[in-house]
């Protein structure tokens, strides 16, 4: 229906119009129509996120991180801060939080500038040329029937794309839904299975690292519990579907200027949010640390992070770290890549993207749905995480 009236307009529009000479938009045209081609519109849509990968997970998690994180941090900056810090602070506590395991500098900041810095720039950089060049708004198009299986329309697809970026502000933007019905049902979704930019630029380094195959079958697990939750709840929400009509501007190319200042502008939110958010996680894990409280709950823990998820007991704190924010736990995870099996990375990753949002996030979720709601959300969203994790698990070491 949609294209059908595109095309009417289309058609109206030439009888009314004359396109200037050296103005050719041939090229553009044809893309435009591909990007929303029923059958080679997907074919374009993979080939777009494998250039994605490439640009994020392999030359930004691989390169650049191997860069700051190993070359400078673990060579230069951090051995000059310890012995710095170990020279001037003679209270040995004092020190130890800041140069410690779970120390400001070594940890948080390291974590924050090292590891998820470089990754969060290329994948901004990737967003920004995406949604300059008008691909974004043919998503919804493309989406449109597999959207339609878990009750919903290609217009949704624009909130969960957004929320690639920020799961909070795209809770938020789900006020562009027709009803309630589709609001609910979409923000459920996002809660659940999709990661923010921090978060899945994390999943990218650690997965692209050792193989493009285990990227895939994230990817392929994440979508599988995404489509499958979303038809379930498409049962059990009462409502209809409302039909999809949209508008698509024109495909062009990125203009430069365009996508360094939305960068940029995504990097200042980035350094100025996130990082006090790294200390203070950094923090709480350092009092749960002198406490003797970490140890207990990895112990806890270790029935079903050992047991059931087949990860390190270590893997207990990144859980914890989660709580505040799913890429701080990520993080966590990307720490222990040296001890990580494939299976294990693969595991790990899925049932962190799974697990709970963010503070910020649960905190919009409330807003906009009310305690009860975010309540009920969150007693689904954990039992969810940890159950697909666990038979992800022992389902793959049946085949490798």
């Amino acid at each position: 229906l949609a294209r059908e009236r595109g095309g009417a307009a289309e058609a109206l529009a030439r009888t009314v119009t004359r396109q200037a000479a050296g103005k050719d938009r041939t090229l553009s045209m044809l893309l435009g129509r591909v990007a929303v081609h029923r059958l080679w519109g997907w074919p374009m849509l993979l080939g777009v996120l494998y250039l994605v990968y490439l640009f994020v997970g392999d030359f930004g998690a691989s390169t650049l991180v191997g860069l700051l994180e190993e070359d400078f941090f673990g060579e230069v900056l951090n051995p000059a801060v310890t012995d710095f810090v170990t020279r001037h602070v003679s209270t040995p506590w004092l020190a130890d939080l800041i140069v410690g395991e779970y120390g400001l500098w070594t940890m948080g900041m390291t974590y924050a500038l090292a590891l998820i810095l470089p990754i969060v720039t290329t994948f901004f950089l990737a967003f920004g040329v995406l949604e300059d060049s008008g691909y974004f708004s043919r998503l919804s198009v493309i989406a449109n029937r597999m959207f339609a299986a878990i009750g919903l329309n290609g217009r949704a697809v624009l909130p969960m794309v957004l929320g690639l970026g920020c799961v909070t502000m795209a809770t938020l933007t789900t006020r562009i839904l027709h009803t309630p019905r589709e609001r609910l049902i979409t923000i459920y979704l996002m809660a659940l299975a999709i990661p923010c930019s921090a978060q899945l630029g994390v999943v990218l380094g650690l997965l692209g690292g050792i193989s493009f195959g285990a990227t895939v079958i994230w990817v392929l697990a994440i979508v599988g519990v995404l489509l499958f939750t979303g038809w379930l709840a498409s049962k059990v929400v009462p409502g209809r579907r409302v039909p999809l009509v949209t508008e698509l501007p024109p495909m062009r190319m990125p203009v430069l200027g365009n996508v360094l200042k939305k960068t940029g502008g995504r990097l200042k939110w980035y350094l100025i949010e996130v990082i006090p958010l790294f200390l203070i996680g950094t923090l709480i894990m350092f009092g749960l640390d002198r406490s003797g409280a970490l140890p207990w709950i990895i112990e806890a823990g270790e029935p079903l992070v050992v047991g059931w998820l087949g990860l390190p007991p270590e893997a207990s704190a990144a859980f914890v770290m989660g709580f505040l924010r799913r890429d701080f736990g990520a993080s966590g995870l990307f720490a222990l890549q040296s001890e990580l099996s494939m299976i294990q990375a693969v595991v790990g990753m899925v049932t962190i993207t799974l697990f709970v949002p963010c503070i910020a996030s649960l905190m919009m979720i409330i807003k906009e749905q009310g305690m009860k709601v975010a309540a009920l959300m969150l007693a689904m969203i954990i039992p969810t995480a940890f159950l697909i994790g666990g038979l992800l698990n022992h389902g793959l070491r049946l085949i490798f």
